[in-house]
């Protein structure tokens, strides 16, 4: 039986339309949020948030770091945490677990989910994006 010629390949489905930030958007130097997206996500049953960050200078556990948010909203006006990952100044890739449940028990009947950095003491600039990606 002959083998396939096709090396191993391994992606990530992407949907521009579920980007909550463009990784090629200029870096930031301050606790920024991003626009949200209008999303019914308490009504799917498991995706993840997929985070990727560039290297950043000046990481220091707890006093000089980047934290990156994924946000739930019913009125794209007062958002709550759903996720979080903190970089730690080497490019990385992090994956956030998320499921309806989840976000129905802290943003009950939440339909916009956003991005948001925030900054603690004076780590270098950021580059990230982020995106939702159904879960394999």
């Amino acid at each position: 039986m002959p083998r396939s010629t096709i090396a191993n390949r391994r992606a990530i489905p992407f949907d521009k339309a579920l980007e909550l930030r463009d990784y090629s958007a200029s870096a930031i130097s301050a606790t920024t949020a991003g626009t949200a997206i209008s999303l019914a996500a308490t009504k799917l049953e498991s995706f993840k948030c997929v985070v990727n960050v560039a290297a950043h200078t000046g990481f220091s556990a707890g006093t000089a770091q980047w934290d990156i948010t994924v946000e739930a909203s019913t009125d794209n006006s007062t958002f709550k945490t759903v996720g979080i990952v903190t970089p730690q100044g080497t490019a990385n890739q992090f994956d956030l677990p998320l499921s309806g449940e989840w976000i129905e028990d802290i943003v009950s009947g939440a339909i916009y989910i956003r991005s948001k950095a925030s900054k603690t003491g004076s780590p270098g600039n950021l580059t990230y994006g982020a995106f939702l990606t159904p879960s394999c």
